[in-house]
Formats: structure tokens, C-alpha cells, sequence
């Protein structure tokens, strides 16, 4: 078997140069010119010697100190991941530090989108320091509208001490007379590098003249391949004349000039040899050996050397070859000519000698060449189909579901069912349910066991269940049976589907508000995916089991769960992941709750939530993410933030069509609009109509978005219907308090409590707090609390009174940290934007009540020299030297709120 990270490691390997080669110091002096460019191409056709040059300026920047990353180009670069793959491991070779992607690349980059993968290898360069050259050859090979584009960004932001330099065929479109004309980049063209005569004669020195050698100069032109081929002709039939005209012609003339010269003078195993093994990119004697069905091909290769410039070695050892581009093509064109019906079943030999060495993407792509779609599919169908992607291979599968065309998949269903999945990871909900309706459910209808069901079935289980989830509209009550049916059906089912049965039917317990079930799911869910060995699906259990957590108020055990899945997700897939993404945006909302505060500065916060968005997440996740966001924004009254993060849903509901998630961005608009001074009625008709008190009795899947809509119509209705904010409020309540949602069940408590005050029923808001206060005290769920700063006074009162009670010193003591880490703007003429603290709005209250200084200290459980202390601050806050101005500023304030 073959390690496939060996057929990479030959990519990022220069290839190795004859010891015949010409040194150009010329063209090495040319290139260091333009070393203040981001871009230098290396633009010639064949032939041009565009590898030999940049080899040899590689190994003249690094005797100089210079880093410098090194990739060869193939056909399956034409997928960004690919070529990413390939960037990172050959800017690693370099030197540089890129040890937070390289699990990521390993894995294919599967969990993480184009453009973070890109940013992270611009920001891993950045963060190395030293000058970096990044030379990538071949480009042609992996040149299309997608990966131009990819390598437009790329130049763009490529740190200032960072050079990209491109050996193509033909010139990138990458806006390249843009770059030229801007100084950005420079090129260099086959004019350049023609040899000089000098040049020539140093590639002919000590081969035996022709008569017409200096003819031979002038027709040659300097096109350094005519120059080569005619050297080694030179050196099999010494003196002899030489046909220069077929020598210096190109294309066609030049083939014929092959076969009739070069070709003619080797033995014809040899000739066989060539033909033979031209359909390999690059091959060893293993491989040539299969193809071949014989067992002498290392010693071919030996007989080789003479045509040293025309086979090159790719590693170190001489293991691995290739022809010379020109040179394949002209063995493949005589393949055809002499032996057209061994096409075909040289590929087919080709194939199995890679499958047989475990490289998956060339037996397949062989495969293809032969025409046989029919082992193509069994070839993809064998490794797992859409099982791959669970294992790090979702830039493999695209790959190789590409070899095959659509017309030939539509007649395989494994094959159709691993390119819905694929369109699911994607984000591509609506291709995923088209293509797997092509295939339909009915693969498992009817199956009473797992062992009635082909690989087919199975694989519809799996995937119609990942998409169902996804998809989020149809997870309701009967979903959920239909998971339990599914799963008493198949107790059988080997671990990958029991674990991934187990995550839906965590899914959809979340949806339904079951969460101890969800818990238990997806616990269960864990030991499934351990036994299937599927670290990627393991870490989705935890995020299961952490939302589940989080909804019931267990803070401390959501952490944990939370943690687990941030470690695993970069330990196995890398810091900068989609799973880290996730991981993260949820611990944020852990900590949101907890403290009102998030573990994540906003811009990280933002970041990650828009990676999810781009990647791969669900309901839960998109809900959480937009309202920690939104709530933090509402909280210091960010309109340009709360409008940008309506804005994302409402772009998030266009691409994935959730109809729950509709309803919260709903939601926060109205509350956005409220916080304006406007209000929308053409909303709130809207929520009413679809959300009413109740709705959740016989439609459970609807508890989540009826949270954040109550939430916001109770405040739609405060000013002008308080009795009917009341009602909205004790609905939502006794929903939270049903389903076992501590920190909704508490931030409607303090809603409910906030309504009856301004009901003027404070002995109402304080049974209220005291009810929510035992709710959170536990897990120290502070945030729907520090959410209601009109509630801070009372708050404070009924914290003095329980420690004078002196029987809930904990209640006590978590009011104390509530009351003390908020504050209240209060405003005066001559500073506006001055603010009291929470314990010096407790003296304003005691001051406004007449109080003395000594009857505040005892009432506030302070000394006087601290009552004091805190009238001067308020003063200085205040820019007032007495305590009746304070007291009329004070009293001001608080009507105006």
C-alpha cells in the first residue's frame, strides 16, 4: 500500500534536474528584479524550460536565506480544497508555522469554508514573519474560473514580504494587465526564456558538432526543448547531419521528429516501455509493473537514463517519475496510433494497480479515462460513498463524484445519495432534497431489520434523516415518533447510523422541548460514534448534549459538555474549524446567559457566526448565534449592530428557508423598531396572528421561536396594553416552566415582574423575582436579570432585605454581584453621559427619601465615612455641590424613564 500523503509530498518536492542542465543566471537575475512585486509569472508554452527555471531561482533564494514553499499543479487542483490542501502543506515546508490548519488540511479542509481556509493560510504566513516566495508551477493544469478567482483574493491579501510566483502554459486570468500596469506584478514570457547562443553552446559542450551547428543555433531559435532533444540525439548518433528543419518546427513536426529520430535508435522493449506507461502522470515500478503485467520495470527505468531530459525524478530517493509534458503527449498520440484498442485497458490495469495501493482519486480517474463508469461507481461505493465526508474525505468525494458524469450517477444510488449529502454539508439544502428525491425513501420502506437492506437503503436512512434535520420544518411531534418507530426497526444498525439516528432524534427532542431526552440521545449518540471510531461525529454529540444543557439552565454541565467539543474540534479538526465555529458561538451564549457577557470579543463573535452561516450548522445554532448577538447589541444600544445582525438572519432565511427561524428575526425587529421610537403594527399583526398565547399546546416545535416573539410582543404591548403584555408574559412562563427551560422560564418571570410594576403590583414583581431568583441562584444565571435595569431598585431593596432575614445568603449574595455590576445612566444638563453605579443609585433612592447620612449607612448596611464617599462621586457624576440638586436631578431622571 501507498501512503496517499506521499503522492502530495511529490508535489511539494522540486523536481529533480539532470545533471545536464544549463544554469541561467540570466533569467536568476531577471527574476530577483521584480522580487518587490506580490505577482511573478513565468508564462511560456511547452517546452520553454518554465520548471527548470523557477527550480533553479528556488535554490538561489534559499542558499540566501530566503523561505521559500514549492507545489506542483495537477487536474485536482481544480478544487479549491485541493489546492488549498497543497498550499498550506507546501507553506509548512517552508518553514513556516501552520500548525493551526494543518489538521484541518489533513482532513481535506471538510470543516471549513473556502474563504476561512484561505484567510487562515494568509494569516498563518502573516504571523511567520520572514519573507516567503510561493512558487506554483504548472498552473494551467489547475486554472478555472473558480480557482482564478480563489487566487484573485489570495494576491490581494497576501502579506507585504510575500511573493506568488506562477509557471504557466498561458496567462492566468487573475486581472493580470491590471497587476502589470499597477506594479503589482511582473511577468516573465518565452522570449525571455529562449537561451542565448552562449546559453546553447553551454548545453552542447562536450556533445560531438554537426557540420551545420551554428544553423542548428540560428533555427532553433533558442526553444530550449528543440535544443535538448537535439542533444540527445547528438549523442546517440554523434556527428551524423540532422534534420533541423523537423528539429525546430513545433507540434506536429515535432512528434514526427520524436519517432524518427529519438525513438528509433532505442530497443523496442524500451519503446514498449514508453508507450506503455505514458498514460501515468507519475509512476513507480510498482505501479508500471501492474500496468505493464510484467516484473522488470525498475530495470527499464535504468535504461532510461540516457533520455534523462525527458523523464524526470519527483523525490529524492528516485522512486517516483514523470515524462516531460511534450513528451507524454507524444507517447500518448502514438499510443493511439499503434495500439488504439490497449487504451482503454491500460487505464483499466492503471486503475487497479492504484486501487491496490490505496489511492483511491487515481484508480478512479483511471477509471474514468477507460470509460468504465460502472467501476467508477464501485470504486466510490467500496470506500464509503457518503460516509467519506464523516471521515475528513468531503474534498476527495467531490472530487471523485466529478470523474463521473451526472447522467451516469442518475442510475446509481449510493452514488446520488453521497452528492445529497455532499450538497448538505455545502449548505445547498434545496440540490440535497432534489437529489435525494431522485432516489426517494422508498430504499428502506418496508425493511423490518437492518439486514434486509442493502447498502442502499442504508445509506437512505442515514442521509434522509441528516437532511430532515437540516432542513428543520418538518421536525415536529410526529418527526420525533418517527425516529423512535425508525429506531426500534433497526436496533441493529451498525454504529455510524445508530450514532447518527441518535444526534437526529436529539435534534428533534430540541425542537420539542424534550430536553433530558435530547441528553440522553446524545449520549447514547457518543458511544455510537466512539464505536464507529467518528471523532467528527462524536464532537456533534457534544454540541447535542450542550444545547440540551444549556436550555434546561445547567450551566455548569453545558460548559463542560461545551468545553469537550472546543478541544476536540481544534485538537482534530483545528482552531480556525466550522465544529470550533460552533463550539464557540454556543459556549457564548453559555456564558451570555451566565453573566451577560460572552467569552468572544464582538468581531471574533461576528466571525464566528458568519463561518457557521457559510459551513454547516441548524436551527439551534442560528437561533443562539442571533440571539446572543442581537441581545449583547440590544443591551448597549447598538443600532447599527442590531440592524447588521437582522440583516444576517434575514440572509440566513433566504438560503435555508427555516420557517422558525423567521419568526426570531421577526422578533428582534420589532424590538429593534421599539428601541427606535416607531414601532411596526404591520410585524406585531403578523407574530400575533402566527404566534398567539397558547400556540405551543398543540404545536411544541413552535416553543423556541415563541420566546423571542412573546418576548417582543409583551413589550410591543407595555405602553399601550399592559394587561395584555401581562398575558403574553404568564404564557410564556408557563411554557418555560412545562418544559423545563430555566432561562427562559426566568427571563419571562422578570418580564412578567417588570409589567406588573409598571402595573403598580410591586408585591406581584417581587413574588416574581423571588421565583426567578431561585431559578438562577444555583447555576448563577444572571443575564435576564442585568436585562431589566428598571428592575435594579427593586432588585436592591429585596437584596437588603434577605441578608437582614439572614436566611438566603447565597440569593443575597447573587443580587449583590447583579445590583453592583450594573448601572444606570443619570442624566443632567451639564453632563449627560455621566453614570451612577448600582450601590450609588441605592444612595440616590435612600437620599430622595429624606434620609440622613447615618440612617443611610444603616439601612444599607455601610458605614457613614462610605455614605460619604459615595454623595461625593454622585456629586462629581452629577456637577452638583449640594444634596437637594442632586436629589431634584435624581427624581428627574427617573420620570423621565
Amino acid at each position: 500500500m501507498i501512503d496517499p500523503d506521499a503522492m502530495l509530498q511529490l508535489k511539494l518536492e522540486v523536481p529533480r534536474q539532470p545533471a545536464t542542465v544549463v544554469e541561467r543566471p540570466r533569467l536568476i537575475s531577471a527574476l530577483d528584479a521584480v522580487m518587490h512585486v506580490r505577482l511573478v509569472l513565468a508564462t511560456a508554452p511547452a517546452g520553454f524550460g518554465k520548471s527548470t527555471m523557477l527550480a533553479q531561482w528556488r535554490a538561489a533564494l534559499m542558499r540566501t536565506g530566503h523561505c521559500v514553499a514549492w507545489l506542483t499543479l495537477d487536474d485536482t487542483d481544480t478544487n479549491p480544497r485541493n489546492l488549498l490542501v497543497g498550499l498550506i502543506h507546501s507553506v509548512a515546508a517552508a518553514g513556516v508555522d501552520m500548525s493551526r490548519l494543518l489538521a484541518q488540511a489533513d482532513q481535506t479542509l471538510g470543516e471549513l469554508t473556502i474563504e476561512s481556509a484561505m484567510r487562515g493560510l494568509i494569516a498563518g504566513i502573516a504571523d511567520g514573519g520572514a519573507p516567503l516566495v510561493i512558487i506554483l508551477d504548472d498552473y494551467h493544469r489547475a486554472a478555472t474560473p473558480e480557482i482564478d478567482a480563489l487566487m484573485t483574493r489570495v494576491i490581494a491579501l497576501l502579506p507585504q514580504d510575500t511573493r506568488l510566483v506562477l509557471g504557466s502554459r498561458t496567462r492566468p486570468r487573475i486581472n493580470v494587465p491590471t497587476l502589470l500596469a499597477s506594479g503589482l506584478a511582473a511577468e516573465v514570457s518565452s522570449d525571455m526564456m529562449r537561451f542565448t547562443e552562449g546559453e546553447a553552446r553551454l548545453l552542447l559542450e562536450g556533445v560531438p558538432a554537426p557540420p551545420e551547428f551554428a544553423e542548428l543555433l540560428a533555427q532553433a531559435e533558442g526553444w530550449p526543448v528543440a535544443l535538448q532533444l537535439a542533444r540527445l540525439l547528438l549523442l546517440q548518433q554523434g556527428s551524423e547531419p540532422l534534420p533541423l528543419a523537423r528539429l525546430t518546427a513545433r507540434g506536429g513536426h515535432l512528434s514526427s521528429f520524436l519517432a524518427d529520430q529519438v525513438l528509433r535508435t532505442l530497443p523496442d522493449d524500451v519503446v514498449d516501455f514508453l508507450i506503455e506507461t505514458s498514460i501515468l502522470e507519475k509512476f513507480n515500478a510498482e505501479i508500471t509493473d501492474s500496468v505493464r503485467q510484467r516484473s522488470d520495470s525498475w530495470r527499464m527505468i535504468e535504461r532510461l537514463d540516457p533520455l534523462q531530459s525527458l523523464l524526470t525524478p519527483l523525490d529524492a530517493d528516485n522512486i517516483w517519475f514523470r515524462y516531460h509534458h511534450l513528451f507524454a503527449e507524444y507517447l500518448q498520440g502514438l499510443l493511439r496510433q499503434r495500439r488504439p484498442g490497449m487504451v482503454a485497458e491500460l487505464h483499466l490495469r492503471a486503475s487497479q494497480a492504484f486501487e491496490q495501493s490505496g489511492l483511491l482519486t487515481e484508480a478512479v480517474r483511471h477509471a474514468r479515462a477507460a470509460g468504465d463508469f460502472e467501476r467508477c461507481s464501485a470504486l466510490v461505493e467500496a470506500a464509503g460513498g457518503w460516509r467519506l465526508i464523516l471521515f475528513g474525505g468531503m474534498a476527495q468525494l467531490n472530487q471523485l463524484l466529478e470523474f463521473i458524469p451526472h447522467a451516469e450517477r442518475l442510475g446509481r444510488p449510493r452514488l446520488l445519495l453521497a452528492e445529497a449529502y455532499l450538497h448538505l454539508k455545502l449548505g445547498h439544502l434545496e440540490q440535497a432534497r432534489a437529489t435525494f428525491d431522485l432516489v426517494g425513501d422508498e430504499l428502506a420502506d418496508g425493511a423490518t431489520g437492518w439486514r434486509e437492506l442493502d447498502e442502499s437503503g442504508r445509506d437512505a436512512v442515514n442521509v434522509g434523516m441528516l437532511i430532515r434535520v437540516y432542513e428543520d420544518n418538518s421536525i415536529d411531534l410526529p418527526f420525533l415518533e418517527s425516529f423512535h418507530q425508525l429506531r426500534a426497526t433497526f436496533p441493529d444498525a451498525d454504529g455510524l447510523t445508530r450514532g447518527v439516528l441518535d444526534c437526529a432524534g436529539a435534534v428533534g427532542a430540541l425542537c420539542v422541548g424534550r430536553f433530558e431526552e435530547a441528553e440522553s440521545l446524545a449520549r447514547q449518540a457518543m458511544a455510537a460514534m466512539r464505536s464507529a471510531n467518528s471523532v467528527l461525529g462524536l464532537n456533534y454529540c457534544y454540541l447535542h448534549a450542550g444545547l440540551a444543557s444549556l436550555y434546561r439552565g445547567q450551566v455548569r454541565t453545558a460548559s463542560a459538555y461545551l468545553a469537550q467539543a472546543q478541544a476536540m474540534a481544534s485538537e482534530n479538526f483545528g482552531a480556525d474549524s466550522g465544529l470550533k465555529a460552533i463550539s464557540d458561538l454556543l459556549m457564548s451564549a453559555v456564558h451570555f446567559w451566565s453573566t451577560g457577557t460572552v467569552s468572544l470579543p464582538a468581531e471574533e463573535l461576528e466571525q464566528a457566526f458568519r463561518h457557521v452561516c457559510d459551513y454547516d450548522g441548524w436551527f439551534d445554532v442560528y437561533s443562539t448565534g442571533l440571539d446572543t448577538r442581537f441581545q449583547l447589541a440590544r443591551a448597549v444600544g447598538d443600532g447599527p449592530a442590531m440592524e447588521a445582525i437582522i440583516a444576517d438572519g434575514e440572509r440566513l432565511i433566504a438560503m435555508r428557508g427555516f420557517r422558525r427561524l423567521a419568526a426570531i428575526v421577526d422578533a428582534q425587529r420589532l424590538l429593534f423598531t421599539l428601541w427606535t421610537g416607531e414601532g411596526d403594527a404591520g410585524i406585531a399583526a403578523r407574530l400575533e396572528q402566527r404566534y398567539p398565547p397558547g400556540c405551543w399546546r398543540h404545536a411544541p416545535e413552535n416553543w423556541r421561536p415563541y420566546q423571542d416573539v412573546g418576548h417582543a410582543l409583551a413589550h410591543w404591548h407595555l405602553g399601550s396594553a399592559p394587561e395584555q403584555a401581562r398575558v403574553i408574559a404568564s404564557d410564556l412562563v408557563a411554557i418555560a416552566a412545562q418544559l423545563g427551560t430555566r432561562p427562559y422560564e426566568i427571563r419571562a418571570l422578570l418580564l412578567r415582574a417588570s409589567i406588573a410594576m409598571r402595573l403598580g403590583d410591586e408585591q406581584g414583581a417581587e413574588e416574581d423575582i423571588r421565583r426567578g431568583l431561585g431559578l438562577a441562584v444555583d447555576d448563577r444565571i444572571a443575564q435576564p436579570f442585568r436585562a431589566v435595569p428598571d428592575l435594579i431598585p427593586v432588585l436592591g431593596r429585596l437584596r437588603r432585605r434577605l441578608w437582614q432575614e439572614g436566611q438566603f445568603p447565597l440569593e443575597a449574595a447573587f443580587l449583590s454581584e447583579i445590583t453592583e455590576a450594573s448601572a444606570t445612566p443619570a442624566r443632567s444638563t451639564a453632563q449627560d453621559a455621566m453614570h451612577l453605579s448600582a450601590r450609588e443609585i441605592e444612595v440616590m433612592e435612600q437620599l430622595a427619601q429624606g434620609l440622613t447620612n447615618k440612617e443611610i449607612a444603616r439601612a444599607l448596611d455601610m458605614t457613614e465615612h462610605t455614605v460619604k464617599f459615595h454623595l461625593k462621586n454622585i456629586f462629581v457624576k452629577l456637577g452638583v455641590d449640594r444634596r437637594a440638586r442632586a436629589i431634584s436631578l435624581f427624581n428627574e431622571d427617573r420620570r423621565a424613564r
